[in-house]
C-alpha cells in the first residue's frame, strides 16, 4: 500500500478522503501483519485503528488502549484521536465542508458501514464503498502453513452435526451465511494455523435449511485433507461460492451484519435477499459445556506451571534477559515445554516501569527497554493449548526500590479481585454490572482505567471472544459456564502501569451467580501493602497460593518448591 497511490487516486477521482481500517476479509480482530493496511502503510500495529487519509494529511483514530503508543510512534506527523472522545464522523463534520470519500468494502462490516454512512448522510457527507479496490493488496494469508485438522473426539464439546442441526432448526430463511472464522472453527470442530496467534481457518460457512451439503468458503484447499469436511461439505473459493449461489435456487438467506464484510453483502444482494439473523452464535460459543470447562481448567494447570517457573526464575535471577523482549521470549520458551502447547494466544505485553503505562505495549527485538535498573515488570501473556486458551497478567517487582505508591495501587487492584470472587451476583446479571461493581470500588481509592474490565475467552480459539464482554456498555447477560477475564488496572503516563488479570468461570447457585478463578499464577507479595489488607484477605491470598502449590508441586523442582513455600506462602 503506497501513500502516493492513495493521493493520486483521491485527486483523479476528485475525492476528499479515503478511510483505511486494519481489517482482513473476515474482519478478524488481529489479522496477520501483512494483511493489515495501517501496518503496511505506517508500520504501526494495533488491534483497533482507522486512518482518514486526505491529500495533504492523515488522521489516526484508535481507542484508549493505543492512544499513548500512537502518540509516541507518530509524534507530530499526524493528528491522533481517541474514538471515545472524537469519532470519525465527529471529525468529518467538524471540517465544515461537503466532503466525499470512500473505502475498501472488503475491510469493513455491513453493520459498521451502515452506522457510519447513516450519520454522514445526515450531514451531507458522501461516503461510498468500492466494489473493486483501486490498488493491489494482499487479501489472503499463507495457506502453506495452515495445517488444518479436526479436534480429537475426547475434546469436542458438541458434535458438528448437532451444531448444524441446532442452527438449521432456528433458521427463518433458506440458509445462513457465517463469515466469522471463530464461529466456523467451533461449529465444525476444526482448527487451522494460517493466522498468527490463532487457531481459526480462514473460511466462511453456508448452512442451508434443506438437506443439501453445507458449503465451506475458503481458498485454503488443504482443508480437504480433513475427511469429515471432504465427505460432508462442498468446498468453494469465494468466487465459486458466489457463482454457486447465482445458479442455485436460493432466494433469501440470513447472516450477521456485524461479522460479514460489506463487499460480500453487496455482491450477494444483487441477486438474493440477505437479512440480519437472530441466531446468536457468539453466545452459543460463550456458554461452555461441562466438558469444555474441565479441559480449559486442565490447560490452566499446564499454563500455571510455566508461568510460576518463569516468575521464580526471574526473581531468583536464574535467567539473565537483556530486555523486555527477551523476557517475553523466555516465557514463550517455557510454555513450549508444556503438554499440548501449540502457540501463543497473542503477542505478549512485556513492559518495564513507564512502558507499562502504554496499555498494549509490544516489545520488539531491537527496540525494548533493557533490564538494567528497572523496578517493576508488567507481563500480559497467554497460550493456545489443545484443551483451551489462556490469558493472564501479573506485575512483578524486579528492582530493589520500594515504591509505596505502586504498592498502594497494586494492593487495591488485588483487593478488587478478592471482592468479586467472594461476591454473589444476581442470576441473569448483566456483565456491565460487574464492570460497574469493580470500577465503583476502585474509584474510592482514585484508581481508574480506560479499557474494558474483561472479555470472553475461547476454547482453543480466540483469546478475545465476543461474548461475554465485561464493560460499561455491554448488554450481555451472564449465564452458567461463561468464561471471561477480569483485568482492572491503573496507569500513570511516564511512570508506571499496573494490571492484574485472571480468567473466571461463572457458576450459578441457588442464591445467585459466583465467579470461580481458574488462573493458577500467584501474586507478588512484595507488592502488597500488608497494612491495607484485612485478615480475611490475607487468608484468602494464602489459600489461593496454597491451592496453586498443591496442584503444581509434583512438577516443580526442589529450588522452585523452596522459593514458593518461603516467599509465596510462608511470608503471608
Amino acid at each position: 500500500m503506497n501513500p502516493n497511490l492513495i493521493k493520486k487516486f483521491l485527486k483523479d477521482k476528485k475525492l476528499d478522503f479515503y478511510l483505511i481500517t486494519n481489517n482482513d476479509l473476515h474482519l478478524n480482530e488481529s489479522p496477520n501483519l501483512d494483511l493489515k493496511d495501517i501496518y503496511n502503510l505506517f508500520k504501526f500495529d494495533c488491534t483497533r485503528g482507522y486512518v482518514l487519509f486526505f491529500i495533504d494529511k492523515f488522521v489516526f483514530f484508535t481507542d484508549s488502549r493505543y492512544t499513548l503508543a500512537a502518540k509516541k510512534f507518530f509524534k507530530n506527523n499526524c493528528e491522533i484521536y481517541n474514538l471515545s472522545e472524537i469519532t470519525i464522523v465527529d471529525y468529518l463534520i467538524m471540517q465544515n465542508k461537503n466532503l466525499s470519500g470512500t473505502l475498501d468494502s472488503k475491510a469493513i462490516s455491513v453493520k459498521e458501514f451502515r452506522e457510519l454512512n447513516s450519520k454522514l448522510e445526515k450531514n451531507k457527507i458522501i461516503f461510498y464503498p468500492q466494489l473493486k479496490n483501486f490498488f493491489k493488496k494482499k487479501y489472503y494469508p499463507n495457506f502453506n502453513i495452515s495445517y488444518p485438522f479436526s479436534m480429537p473426539k475426547y475434546l469436542i464439546p458438541r458434535k458438528f452435526n448437532d451444531n448444524l442441526k441446532k442452527i438449521k432448526n432456528n433458521l427463518k430463511t433458506e440458509g445462513i451465511l457465517i463469515w466469522n472464522n471463530a464461529h466456523v472453527a467451533y461449529l465444525l470442530n476444526i482448527r487451522s494455523f494460517e493466522l498468527l496467534n490463532s487457531t481459526k481457518p480462514f473460511a466462511g460457512l453456508l448452512i442451508p435449511k434443506k438437506n443439501i451439503k453445507p458449503v465451506l468458503i475458503t481458498n485454503n484447499f488443504n482443508i480437504n485433507k480433513i475427511s469429515k469436511i471432504s465427505n460432508n461439505f462442498n468446498i468453494f473459493s469465494e468466487e465459486k461460492f458466489i457463482q454457486y449461489l447465482k445458479l442455485s435456487k436460493f432466494k433469501s438467506i440470513e447472516t450477521s451484519y456485524e461479522f460479514l464484510n460489506l463487499n460480500v453483502y453487496m455482491r450477494l444482494s444483487k441477486f438474493l435477499n440477505l437479512s440480519e439473523t437472530k441466531i446468536n452464535i457468539s453466545k452459543y460459543l460463550g456458554v461452555k459445556t461441562s466438558k469444555e470447562i474441565g479441559n480449559i481448567e486442565a490447560c490452566h494447570i499446564e499454563d500455571g506451571l510455566s508461568v510460576v517457573k518463569f516468575i521464580i526464575d526471574l526473581k531468583q535471577k536464574n535467567i539473565n534477559p537483556k530486555n523486555e523482549y527477551e523476557i517475553s521470549e523466555y516465557l514463550y520458551n517455557k510454555r513450549k515445554e508444556g503438554i499440548n502447547f501449540f502457540r501463543n494466544s497473542f503477542d505478549y505485553i512485556s513492559a518495564f516501569d513507564s512502558n507499562a503505562a502504554i496499555i498494549h505495549y509490544k516489545p520488539l527485538p531491537k527496540k525494548s527497554l533493557s533490564y538494567k535498573n528497572r523496578n517493576v515488570l508488567l507481563i500480559d501473556s497467554g497460550a493456545q493449548y489443545l484443551e483451551g486458551t489462556t490469558d493472564v497478567t501479573r506485575v512483578i517487582k524486579v528492582g530493589k526500590k520500594n515504591f509505596s505508591k505502586i504498592k498502594y495501587f497494586y494492593t487495591y487492584l488485588l483487593k478488587s479481585l478478592i471482592k468479586i470472587e467472594n461476591k454473589i451476583f444476581p442470576i441473569n446479571v448483566r456483565s456491565s454490572k460487574i464492570d460497574l461493581y469493580i470500577r465503583n470500588y476502585l474509584s474510592k481509592f482514585k484508581i481508574h482505567y480506560n479499557h474494558g474490565t474483561g472479555h470472553g475467552v475461547g476454547n482453543f480459539g480466540d483469546v478475545h471472544e465476543k461474548y461475554p464482554i465485561i464493560s460499561s456498555k455491554s448488554k450481555d447477560i451472564l449465564a452458567n459456564n461463561n468464561l471471561f477475564s477480569i483485568e482492572p488496572g491503573h496507569y500513570v503516563e511516564g511512570q508506571f502501569g499496573l494490571r492484574l488479570e485472571n480468567l473466571y468461570v461463572t457458576r450459578t447457585l441457588k442464591g445467585g451467580l459466583k465467579l470461580k478463578n481458574i488462573t493458577l499464577v500467584p501474586y507478588d507479595l512484595e507488592l502488597i501493602d500488608m497494612k491495607l489488607i484485612t485478615n480475611f484477605e490475607r487468608i484468602f491470598i494464602k489459600r489461593y497460593h496454597q491451592k496453586i502449590y498443591k496442584i503444581l508441586q509434583s512438577r516443580l523442582s526442589s529450588e522452585h518448591k523452596r522459593y514458593f513455600l518461603k516467599n509465596l506462602i510462608n511470608k503471608i
